[in-house]
């Protein structure tokens, strides 16, 4: 019976150490891409992303073996919106290149993206990531389905205990900030592809 004790008590014990995963949030300060941009394009694109993208969960690595969670297209689009308004005179949304508002509206090009993430800490005490990176991979095809090009951008957030104690997404939130000024520069290198 004892040794049952044990083996249940273990069990349980590592159930609540590994537990679920901290839930976090990339949406940084979008707002803070308004005016970085270098000229817009007289062009209408759309920003291709379906509910299913949108509901899309990541699980990645915290601190001290614990996991986090994110939901990165939700969390990042306004902020992919935003991006694209500092390169496009109109942005809209849309479910995809057969989306009726492609036509409706005119749209030049679509934009789908695509995104990967990796979290890390050192912390063998706290489970928020001190380290995060996001990459965003952007397909552009035109309104016909055609490729057009693709554009690519990195960012990296980092963020030490004395920091994200008052908010535990503070790296995830740097790593989205710097992705996407990253986004608006490599929109704006690509620029002689969209006329």
């Amino acid at each position: 019976m004892r040794r049952f004790l044990l083996t249940l008590s273990g069990l349980l014990v590592a159930a609540v150490i590994s537990g679920c995963a901290h839930p976090i949030s990339l949406v940084g300060n979008a707002a803070g891409l308004v005016g970085t941009g270098t000229g817009k394009l007289d062009k209408a694109v759309g920003l291709s992303m379906t509910e299913e993208d949108r509901k899309r969960e990541v699980i990645g690595a915290g601190g001290g073996g614990d996991k986090v969670s994110y939901l990165p297209y939700r969390d990042l689009e306004t902020g992919l919106y935003m991006a694209l308004s500092e390169t496009f005179t109109r942005v809209s949304r849309v479910n995809g290149i057969s989306d009726p508002k492609v036509k409706s509206d005119g749209l030049n090009y679509i934009v789908t993206p695509s995104i990967a993430t990796t979290s890390f800490s050192p912390s063998l005490f706290t489970w928020p990531p001190t380290i995060f990176t996001i990459e965003l991979s952007c397909k552009v095809v035109d309104a016909d389905g055609k490729a057009v090009t693709e554009v690519r951008a990195m960012g990296e957030g980092r963020a030490e205990f004395e920091e994200f104690k008052g908010d535990f997404s503070l790296s995830a939130k740097r790593a989205a900030e710097d992705a996407l000024r990253k986004l608006v520069k490599a929109l704006s290198d690509a620029k002689p592809q969209f006329r």
